[in-house]
């Protein structure tokens, strides 16, 4: 190798210690996904926190090529900091967003496979990435919490900005409410007997589920008063009808599947019940003003 050029070693010598460092960053970042699999139970916490050291890992890698191949040497810490004093001032959304993502990551606001609002938008999380969250969107114009087929993309920074509703961070179980008008000649006793028994028969399976996770949840914060997972009705006096209201307890995404079946359940019962009549808006016309023709 006496006749190659020593520039022409130098830059063998450089492609071949970055292809090293390539490979070990890709043989750590897999490496650290086992370990990550085996000692973090929680699947949407394990996919979070390899995709964040896995991202660390790249761009450790890169940094060590970028010095290697330009020589930085001592002066590598000097050169990346004035770097980043311009790249900072020019890209202050990109460094928001990162900031975002720092924040989102150590401050566990939502993980990979959560239901979340930021702003106007409500989906499940399918990404973290640096600068953006990947968002599976539902609602919209699509009723209660269904996919509309949408995947939204939201700068990190926005948590910043906006409040970020999580649906299933600490618990998986919500509340949820439905109303009935009924009239005021019907039985409204036997009404919410009938409503109450349904409420109790779609949701039993969801009880054990959440009683066990709020009571995690008043450990973890005490000031948070427990709360009866059963259902319970209550009662309203309007100028119309009288509306009768159930809350139950329910699995974050089985809102609209729980609903819709109380309601067809209910439609079942009163329908049987000759002494209860669901309300609905009418107008009574009392008289017209007289017509008066002109001479």
């Amino acid at each position: 190798m006496d006749h190659i050029p020593p520039i022409y070693l130098g830059i063998l010598q450089k492609l071949i210690v970055s292809v090293i460092v390539v490979g070990l960053a890709v043989v750590a970042s897999r490496l650290a996904g086992r370990l990550l699999k085996k000692s973090i139970k929680d699947e949407a916490q394990m996919l979070t926190v390899s995709a964040l050291v896995r991202k660390c890992t790249y761009i450790a890698a890169a940094l060590i090529i970028v010095s290697i191949v330009f020589g930085f040497g001592g002066n590598f810490a000097t050169i990346i900091g004035i770097l980043g004093a311009g790249v900072a001032f020019a890209s202050q959304e990109v460094i928001g967003s990162f900031a975002g993502y720092m924040n989102i990551i150590t401050g566990n606001i939502f993980r990979i496979g959560d239901r979340i609002r930021i702003g106007n938008v409500v989906g499940d999380v399918l990404d973290i990435s640096l600068l953006r969250t990947t968002v599976m969107e539902i609602g919209e114009w699509v009723k209660a919490d269904q996919y509309t087929g949408r995947v939204v993309s939201l700068a990190n920074r926005v948590i910043f900005s906006d409040p970020v509703f999580n649906y299933t961070q600490h618990s998986c179980y919500l509340w949820d409410e439905i109303m009935i008008p009924v009239t005021y000649d019907s039985n409204w006793r036997r009404a919410v007997e009938i409503i109450l028994a349904k409420g109790q028969e779609l949701t039993a399976s969801f009880h054990a589920g959440a009683r066990a996770e709020f009571e995690e949840m008043v450990k973890k914060y005490p000031s948070l008063h427990e709360v009866p997972v059963e259902p319970s009705s209550y009662i309203t006096m309007t100028d119309n009808w009288i509306e009768l209201t159930l809350r139950y307890i329910v699995e974050v995404r089985n809102r609209r599947v729980v609903k819709g079946q109380i309601h067809s359940e209910l439609l079942e019962c009163f329908d049987k019940e000759p002494e209860i009549r669901v309300a609905s808006m009418t107008v009574d016309i009392v008289g017209f003003p007289s017509v008066k023709s002109s001479p």
